[in-house]
């Protein structure tokens, strides 16, 4: 008997191991993947995307081009749960243009604003063991807070007409700078767990969700937030010689103006960047901030490393749809490290941390 057989044979006299247990992945459904940065940091991180989807051609474009995996070009509200694959966890960055603070019209009744139900729609036709979305932080004080307790009140009570049990949701307010990310980027994550899980393990991973911050600015036994220079000071200037090979290191000719507003402030080179948005006011053009040597704006480059999007990801359509892509996706880094979180929960790694209380409550 050789090595590999007898590693086999003693894998299979132990009554409670499977050899898939070694290799547990969980399998993803992505709605409003966009250009694919929270895929690819679950990907990172262990998971299995079988099913991405979103409307925008240029999305499609960008993430055909990077992943093994095509993204289905359709509007949410055309998917159907019986037509989707069997997954464990659903995942959405729902359009957050109608909550953002950086929109000025933003209102309750704004149409994006209702994206998440049907997010709502296919938990309820599908019913995975999982969910995760993520939103922008005026979420949190559209309708003077009424909004948020609606959205959490319906992922709570999904199916009990039913008879399933519905999910346990917790509510979360992160910083991607806290994830190595280079700018300030506070998020609210909601997590959802089915309550047909038992209570014990549902607790083990609200136990241990959100992840330990890597970086932070209050802690000397942990490095600081990551700057500018760190994240963007190796790049050459657009046309000096090397530029050229470095994938979208191209911007616009939009003209600098330091003002004090968004996309016209003076920024620092060993700070964290400022949020990188979609779009300012849900119209017109993304925001594209200053360079720290003032001379000029971001390039598509630096601006999708410091959304934590590696070298050699190549971004698809317009420059101005580039720049769009890039701000309306989830920082890569910081999916990678929520993801991670789950991956070791699936694997059985995670133990109790009851001292930890960290998701926000209503």
């Amino acid at each position: 008997m050789n090595e590999n057989s007898f590693l086999l044979s003693s894998f299979e006299s132990w009554e409670t191991f499977s050899l898939f247990d070694m290799f547990k992945i969980m399998k993803v459904v992505s709605l409003f993947a966009g250009c694919g940065g929270l895929d690819l940091g679950l990907i990172k991180s262990g998971h299995e995307i079988v099913l991405a989807t979103d409307f925008d051609k240029d999305c499609k474009k960008t993430y055909d081009h990077n992943f093994d995996h095509p993204l289905l070009l359709k509007d949410v509200k055309e998917l159907k749960g019986e037509s989707l694959p069997d997954y464990d966890l659903l995942t959405g960055g729902f359009p957050c243009q109608g909550f953002s603070v950086a929109n000025i019209n933003r209102s309750v009744t704004d149409e994006r604003n209702e994206l998440y139900l049907e997010i709502v729609r296919l938990l309820h036709e599908t019913k995975p063991k999982y969910f995760l979305a993520e939103n922008v932080m005026g979420i949190l004080s559209l309708g003077k807070g009424e909004v948020v307790k609606q959205i959490l009140k319906e992922f709570s009570e999904i199916a009990l007409d039913e008879g399933f049990p519905g999910y346990e949701v917790k509510l979360y307010k992160l910083n991607a700078a806290n994830y190595g990310v280079a700018q300030g980027r506070k998020r609210v994550i909601f997590l959802g767990v089915s309550k047909q899980i038992t209570e014990s393990k549902r607790q083990e991973l609200f136990d241990n969700f959100p992840p330990e911050p890597t970086h932070t600015n209050e802690d000397d036994n942990k490095p600081p937030f990551n700057s500018l220079y760190q994240c963007i000071g190796d790049l050459p200037e657009p046309g000096e010689e090397g530029a050229e090979k470095i994938l979208n290191h191209y911007g616009t000719n939009h003209k600098v103006r330091i003002n004090g507003y968004i996309g016209n402030r003076k920024l620092s080179w060993d700070k964290p960047g400022p949020t990188i948005v979609g779009r300012g006011g849900g119209t017109g053009g993304p925001v594209i901030a200053v360079h720290p040597n003032c001379k000029r704006r971001f390039t598509v480059r630096e601006t999708a490393r410091i959304q934590s999007f590696p070298d050699d990801f190549e971004f698809k359509g317009s420059t101005t749809s580039q720049f769009r892509q890039i701000g309306n996706a989830v920082a890569v880094d910081f999916a990678y490290h929520l993801g991670k979180v789950l991956k070791e929960y699936e694997d059985g790694k995670l133990l109790p941390k009851k001292d930890l209380q960290t998701s926000i409550k209503f």
